[in-house]
C-alpha cells in the first residue's frame, strides 16, 4: 500500500522525562517531530489523525471501534520521572496493554521514552508489532520511506519536521491553550551520568541552532500557539557550550541569539519560560552563568522557574549517585539567581530557582531527611526565594536498586516541609494583594475553581465561587502549602459573595454573615461594623482605597 493511502492515528499517551514534559497543557516536540516526519514520508494529511489518551479513555468503546479501521496505530508514551498532573494523565502500562489487546487490524507501534526502558521493551515486545527505535520520528520515517538516514543527518531532518509538524497543535483538544515544549538539544552532555536518570539511556544526541528553533516558533505562532518553554534539554546553560579540559565553556552569546530569535519569531508571544539548569555549572562558571541568567531574565516573561536538580543535601547520597552538584553549589546558585532574577514584574519575580529532592536513592539514611530540611531552613532564614520545592520518589529504571526507607517518616518529613517552609515561601513569592493574569480553569470542586496560568510550574490557584473557564485577573488573598487562594479581580466589596467574604483573611463565616446582613457601603462603615482590630490593608483594595 502506498503511503498516501495509509490511514494512521497517533495516540499521544503523554510523556515526562528529566529533560522534557509533554503532559497537557504541554505538547511535546516528540509528537510534533513525528507528525512532520509522517507528512515528509508522503502520508496524506487527510488520513492522519491525532488522539490524546485522555480523549480515548473518555469513550473507549467508540475509539476502539474507529481505530480498528486504521492501517497504522502509533502510541507515544513514557514517564521516567514521578509527577502529579492536573491537565491530563499519562497513559499507564495497563492502558498501553489494553490498547494492544482490544485493537486487532492495524499495525501497532509503541514509541517514546517508554521504549528506552529495558523492562518495558520486554513487557510489550510480544503485543506490539513494532517497538520504535530511540527517536520515533527518525525510525518511522525510515520505515515508511525506505530511505536510510545517517546519524549526522538527524538534526537537519528534525529541524524540517519541527516546522511542518507544528500543525498538529490544531488537533489537540486544548488548542490554542497549549505550551509548546521547545528542544534546544538532546541528551546529557556530561561524560558520566546520575545513576538513576533515564537520560543516560539515550544514545543519540544532537544540538539545534537558534535559527531553526526560531523558525519552529514562527511555524507554531502561525498555527496559533504563543506560549513556549525551553524545557526539552537537560541543562539550558550548556546550550552552545564547548567541552574544555573536562568541563564546559559556557556560551552566553549563543543563548542570547536563541532568546532574541524566539522573541523576533513571535511578536504576539505571551509566555517564554525555561526548565532545567544545573546549579553546579553556575558554581563552576559564575561570571558566564550570571551573564546567561541576565539574558534569560531580560527576554523571558515573569514567573519563570529554573529547575535545580539538587536531589539531596546529604553529601553521601550525592557521592554514591554521581550527582554533579553539592548543597554548597546549590546555595551559591540560588543566591545568584535571586540577586539577578528576583526582581518583580507584574508583581511576581522574573526568574527564580525551583528545587528538586529525590528519595529512594542509593546510600539514603535517616540523616538524609535532616540534611534536606536544614538546607531549606537556611534558605528561608537567609531570605532566599524558591518558586517551588518538588519532593519525589525514584522511578526505578534498569538495574537501579530498590532502596527501602520508612514511608511514615517520609510522610512526616513532607508535612514538616509543607508547614514550615513551603507556605512561607509562597507567601513571599506571591504576597497577598498581588494580581495574577490569564488563568485557565482545570478543575472545579465545590466553591473552588482550581486554575493555573500557562507557564512553567504555574502555581495552583483556587479561585473562590466562580465558574469561569478563564480569568483575566485574580487577586491573591491567602496561601496554602502547595497552592494559593484568590478572588476574581476587579470586584467591588459589595459584589463579593458570602463564600468570597469568608475567604478574606480575618473575616470568616460569622463576620461574613454580619456583612451580608448589614451591607456596608464604605470602608468606614465596614470598620464600624467589624471593629478596629482587623487588618484592613487587603480589604481596602475592594473599596478602591
Amino acid at each position: 500500500m502506498k503511503n498516501t493511502q495509509l490511514k494512521i492515528t497517533v495516540i499521544d499517551g503523554y510523556l515526562d522525562e528529566p529533560s522534557c514534559l509533554g503532559v497537557p497543557p504541554y505538547i511535546s516536540p516528540h509528537i510534533r517531530y513525528l507528525w512532520g516526519a509522517l507528512l515528509a514520508a508522503g502520508v496524506n494529511p487527510d488520513k492522519l489523525n491525532y488522539l490524546t489518551i485522555d480523549k480515548l479513555r473518555a469513550d473507549k468503546e467508540k475509539y476502539f471501534a474507529e481505530l480498528e479501521n486504521e492501517d497504522l496505530l502509533i502510541i507515544i508514551a513514557g514517564t521516567t520521572v514521578p509527577g502529579h498532573y492536573l491537565g491530563g494523565q499519562p497513559a499507564s502500562a495497563a492502558e498501553i496493554k489494553e490498547i494492544a489487546a482490544e485493537i486487532y487490524y492495524p499495525t501497532k507501534v509503541l514509541a517514546g521514552p517508554i521504549t528506552l526502558i529495558k523492562k518495558m521493551r520486554e513487557k510489550f515486545a510480544e503485543i506490539y508489532d513494532i517497538l520504535s527505535e530511540e527517536i520515533a520520528a527518525f525510525d518511522l520515517y525510515q520505515r515508511l520511506s525506505r530511505e536510510e538516514i545517517k546519524l549526522n543527518q538527524i538534526t537537519a531532518r528534525i529541524n524540517q519536521w519541527a516546522i511542518t509538524g507544528a500543525q498538529v497543535v490544531k488537533k489537540h483538544p486544548d488548542y490554542p491553550h497549549l505550551i509548546a515544549e521547545l528542544e534546544s538539544f538532546r541528551g546529557c552532555p556530561r561524560a558520566s551520568h546520575c545513576s538513576f536518570c533515564s537520560e543516560r539511556l539515550k544514545n543519540i544526541s544532537y544540538s539545534r541552532s537558534p535559527e531553526f528553533i526560531a523558525a519552529e516558533v514562527k511555524a507554531l505562532a502561525a498555527a496559533g500557539i504563543h506560549h513556549y518553554r525551553l524545557g526539552s534539554q537537560t541543562d539550558l546553560l550548556l546550550y552552545g557550550a564547548e567541552p574544555e579540559k573536562g568541563r564546559f565553556k559556557l556560551n552566553p552569546p549563543h543563548i542570547k541569539e536563541l532568546y532574541q530569535g524566539i522573541r523576533n519569531a513571535d511578536p504576539e508571544l505571551k509566555v517564554l519560560h525555561m526548565d532545567n539548569m544545573n546549579p553546579a555549572e553556575i558554581a563552576r562558571s559564575p561570571e558566564k552563568a550570571a551573564e546567561i541568567i541576565e539574558i534569560i531574565a531580560k527576554y523571558n516573561t515573569p514567573g519563570d522557574t529554573a529547575a535545580f536538580g539538587l536531589e539531596s543535601a546529604d553529601p553521601l547520597v550525592l557521592e554514591k549517585n554521581n550527582i554533579d552538584s553539592t548543597a554548597e553549589d546549590n546555595y551559591f546558585a540560588i543566591k545568584l539567581m535571586n540577586e539577578i532574577g528576583g526582581r518583580r514584574e507584574s508583581g511576581i519575580p522574573k526568574l527564580l530557582p525551583g528545587l528538586n529532592f529525590l528519595h529512594g536513592l542509593i546510600a539514603e539514611r535517616t540523616e538524609t531527611f535532616k540534611y534536606n530540611y536544614q538546607f531549606l531552613e537556611k534558605l528561608l532564614q537567609d531570605d532566599l526565594l524558591l518558586r517551588r520545592i518538588n519532593i519525589r520518589q525514584v522511578v526505578k529504571l534498569g538495574s537501579y536498586p530498590d532502596v527501602k526507607y520508612s514511608q511514615g517518616d517520609f510522610k512526616k518529613y513532607k508535612e514538616k516541609i509543607n508547614k514550615n517552609i513551603n507556605q512561607k515561601m509562597l507567601q513571599r513569592v506571591f504576597p497577598a494583594g498581588v494580581i495574577l493574569k490569564d488563568l485557565y480553569s482545570e478543575k472545579q470542586k465545590g466553591s473552588l475553581n482550581y486554575s493555573r496560568q500557562l507557564g512553567t510550574y504555574p502555581i495552583l490557584t483556587a479561585v473562590i465561587e466562580q465558574n469561569d473557564s478563564f480569568f483575566k485577573n485574580v487577586k491573591v488573598i491567602d496561601h496554602g502549602y502547595r497552592s494559593i487562594t484568590a478572588l476574581k479581580w476587579p470586584q467591588r466589596f459589595s459584589e463579593l459573595s458570602q463564600k468570597e467574604l469568608e475567604a478574606l483573611p480575618g473575616i470568616g463565616s460569622r463576620r461574613a454573615a454580619k456583612i451580608m446582613l448589614k451591607q456596608p457601603q464604605s470602608l468606614k462603615e465596614l470598620r464600624k461594623l467589624l471593629g478596629a482590630n482587623l487588618d484592613y490593608s487587603l480589604i481596602s483594595d475592594f473599596f478602591g482605597q
